[in-house]
């Protein structure tokens, strides 16, 4: 398993998620993080620290850190709706990369 492809395609996804969030202006992509405990700024800081931290060390262990993204990845409750409202691929496209990388 690479792990610098893994952390590579979650920096990767982490940005797309953050430049859809910003230029979005959907109403439903707030309410669905709400649903989820997490406020729209506060993801958007998350996935940008997720980004931060495997740019200063591509080959490092960020699974704990890769939380902020599970909510993207696995579909939970409603992601593959916020996603395509956002112009995004569905969640298991993204699994799918993401387990991808990990085999790369």
């Amino acid at each position: 398993m690479s792990i610098k492809a893994v952390n590579g395609y979650m920096a990767f996804m982490a940005k797309q998620i953050v430049a859809a969030i910003s230029n979005c202006g959907n109403p439903f992509v707030e309410e669905y993080l709400d649903s989820m405990d997490c406020s729209v700024e506060a993801e958007i800081t998350n996935l940008e620290a997720l980004q931060r931290n495997v740019a200063r060390n591509p080959g490092g262990d960020h699974s704990l850190a890769s939380d902020a993204l599970r909510k993207w990845l696995f579909g939970w409750k409603e992601a593959d709706k916020c996603l395509a409202c956002m112009g995004l691929k569905s969640s298991s496209a993204w699994a799918e990369g993401y387990f991808k990388a990990g085999r790369a």
